[in-house]
């Protein structure tokens, strides 16, 4: 396995492969090694650039791992370090953002970096609309598509009228997600009184943060719900596919961490006419909460890129990477359903933590955690013909727990 180094000279890899290369942007380590794993599973070259050298998915036999610039701290250099890679490329590669800043740096600049480049996504006016939520919850609005209660508070003042509408807890929740996680390792912020709203209001302004006021749909893990697909230039979706939660991490503000894939095709019929609506193509991930009270499907967000549970969908026979893949080749892609097959996946760094505190809580019996392992699985690190990265990833946990 090859891990380039920022000073490295990917020009021999680059030269020595002679059909497109998915190129994979983002830091992100579960995300970035399902993406890979997809590909591999189709033997298409993969490259993943991040700006993290220690990037634990480097060691993928399934990509070749390059440190790039970061594209929110240096956009430009980011841009130009992807054009100076795309010129040598022998066919034009597909790009695959993983998170929302790499989404929007290849979008400003989509002009220039098609000369080497597919992006199979919409352009960035359409996608803008996914990406800030205070454009989204208004086309939600607009489309009386069920959603959580949100405000947009414009200043102090204007928090203290609202704050009367609002049952405590509730949260702060950005116009703009990943630049909010950055700066702050979390989603949101969860508020339990007026007193905390004005406060993590402030703290989140003081950082050039645009923020929303929104209600949180009661209901734990298990009402999380996800639908995905890739949506082609006519809107049609391909690989249809839907998942529930069984456990998740960090509570209320995390990801799911324990995942199983479900049939529920009203979560279509919400999203494909939204994806019409707003001449949206690309692959989605949209997230939706089960209101316990009326039992209706609230739509939360749609993420317009590949999402860390991606191998999920794989191994129920819907690789939708490489549907985007193919289709931005040009290439006929069948229609992809899923594998009835009950499957799960597990992000078990996450998951274990996740259930020792809901067995302290007494909210998972013994029995119950370890049945919810049953049927087929797949993991977000580790891999049986894949394992250095759970392997490396998990020495390092004891690495650094050894520093306490």
């Amino acid at each position: 396995m090859i891990v380039l180094t920022r000073s490295a000279n990917p020009d021999k890899i680059i030269k020595t492969i002679d059909e497109p290369i998915a190129v994979i942007l983002g830091k992100y380590t579960t995300t970035g090694l399902g993406v890979s794993r997809c590909f591999g599973e189709k033997r298409v070259p993969v490259l993943w650039f991040n700006s993290n050298p220690k990037q634990v998915g480097f060691l993928s036999k399934y990509c070749k791992g390059v440190v790039c610039p970061h594209p929110k701290n240096n956009e430009k250099e980011y841009v130009d370090f992807l054009l100076s890679v795309g010129e040598k490329l022998n066919h034009k590669g597909i790009l695959f953002p993983t998170g929302d800043i790499e989404v929007s740096a290849i979008l400003k600049h989509r002009i220039k970096l098609e000369r080497y480049y597919h992006i199979p996504m919409a352009d960035l006016k359409v996608t803008e609309i996914l990406l800030n939520k205070q454009k989204f919850y208004q086309i939600l609005e607009n489309q009386k598509i069920l959603h959580p209660r949100t405000f947009l508070p414009n200043d102090i003042s204007e928090l203290e009228s609202i704050n009367k509408e609002f049952r405590y807890p509730c949260i702060v929740k950005p116009v703009h997600s990943e630049s909010f996680r950055l700066e702050f390792n979390t989603k949101f912020f969860k508020v339990e009184s007026r007193q905390e709203l004005i406060q993590e209001y402030r703290k989140a302004t003081s950082k050039n943060q645009e923020v929303m006021i929104q209600e949180i749909i009661p209901g734990d893990a298990t009402h999380m719900y996800g639908f995905n697909a890739y949506y082609n230039k006519a809107f049609k979706p391909n690989g249809v596919f839907m998942y529930r939660r069984i456990r998740e991490w960090p509570p209320v503000s995390g990801n799911g961490v324990l995942i199983e894939n479900v049939g529920l095709p009203e979560l279509e019929e919400i999203i494909t006419p939204l994806v019409k609506k707003i001449n949206y193509h690309g692959i989605v991930d949209a997230e939706f909460k089960k209101d316990p009270r009326s039992g209706m499907f609230n739509l939360i967000e749609i993420n317009p890129r590949c999402w860390m549970q991606v191998g999920l969908p794989l191994i129920c026979g819907v690789n939708l990477p490489y549907i985007a893949y193919l289709d931005a080749l040009g290439k006929d892609v069948k229609n992809i359903t899923p594998k009835k097959e009950h499957a799960k996946w597990v992000f078990m760094f996450q998951d274990t933590p996740s259930s020792f505190r809901s067995m302290l809580n007494n909210d998972l019996s013994l029995k119950k955690w370890i049945s919810s392992f049953k049927g087929k699985k797949t993991y977000a690190i580790f891999s049986k013909d894949d394992p250095v990265p759970f392997f490396v990833g998990f020495l390092r946990i004891l690495r650094n727990l050894s520093h306490y």
